[in-house]
């Protein structure tokens, strides 16, 4: 089962779901292109900045992975910082930064290149479903299942 795909370019697609595994697909040539092992458990988001050759999950495992589709089968960088399954993410427009959320109720923005987070914010009964960074902005827009859209 697939729970999330993303664009990686005009060409390619990443997803990532029951099988624990991040994949990259041709999906112009009906291909597999790489295919990245890594995680414990179930994939439940990816995500990616449109263009690059990184990508990230989110799992079940409690972590989000950075690959990069150039550096081989290991994940470059680990994100770990909440404690229930991570259930959103979001890259921001120049790559940088990530944000992610997870049914602990919060909310984390990460450094890229460090891995470190930079800030983290729980809200009571805010067990995040998505998350998305406004285009152009510094904003993240995050949908929860108490049914607000902060």
């Amino acid at each position: 089962m697939v729970n999330s795909v993303a664009p990686l370019n005009s060409d390619l697609c990443v997803s990532g779901g029951g099988d624990k595994a991040v994949v990259v697909y041709d999906w112009r040539m009906g291909k597999l292109q790489h295919r990245f092992p890594g995680h414990q458990r179930e994939v439940t988001k990816v995500g990616c900045q449109y263009g690059s050759s990184r990508l990230f999950s989110a799992s079940r495992d409690l972590t989000v992975l950075m690959w990069d589709l150039h550096g081989g089968d290991q994940p470059v960088q680990e994100f770990c910082g909440h404690d229930l399954v991570v259930s959103g993410l979001a890259v921001s427009p120049d790559g940088s930064q990530l944000c992610t959320g997870s049914r602990d109720n919060a909310l984390c923005l990460w450094d890229v290149e460090s891995g470190e987070c930079l800030l983290k914010n729980a809200i009571s009964r805010n067990l995040v479903t998505h998350l998305c960074w406004v285009p152009g902005g510094s904003c993240v827009v995050q949908t929860s299942e108490d049914k607000m859209v902060r």
